[in-house]
């Protein structure tokens, strides 16, 4: 994967009355990978997403980090993947994201059906995702 970086450009922004001067720059990044070199072989990975709201009241005292989220559901959504019939998929770090008011937030997981069991819908290609409408 190539890229480039555009020569730095200054620009000058008013805030509350004040003049901001900013340094910006195009970042451009290039590849010769396609979607479409997926042909989707090899193991099945569903992206599972887990909704959570926050205790306001327990955020105000200790905000956790995203970790500690994670760690406090990861036996939970264990068990909701296995009633399922998946699995949590290791090679695949989880995410987790917060919205602005702190209010909720949402765990994604990767998942892979258990041996044994069959996947109702058939896995789509990453270019099949892209092109869906």
């Amino acid at each position: 994967m190539a890229g480039k970086i555009s020569e730095t450009k200054q620009a000058i922004a008013a805030d509350e009355g004040k003049d901001l001067l900013w340094n910006a720059n195009q970042i451009d990044a290039q590849s010769d990978t396609k979607l479409e070199d997926d042909k989707g072989t090899g193991t099945p990975v569903i992206i599972r997403v887990f909704e959570f709201a926050a205790n306001p009241e327990a955020f105000k005292q200790h905000k956790p980090t995203k970790q500690e989220l994670f760690n406090s559901h990861y036996k939970g959504i264990e068990v909701l993947l296995w009633k399922d019939g998946m699995k949590v998929y290791p090679e695949v770090n989880p995410r987790i994201t917060i919205n602005k008011k702190k209010t909720k937030y949402r765990i994604f997981v990767a998942a892979t059906p258990q041996k044994g069991h069959l996947l109702m819908e058939k896995p789509k290609t990453l270019a099949e995702i892209a092109h869906q409408k």
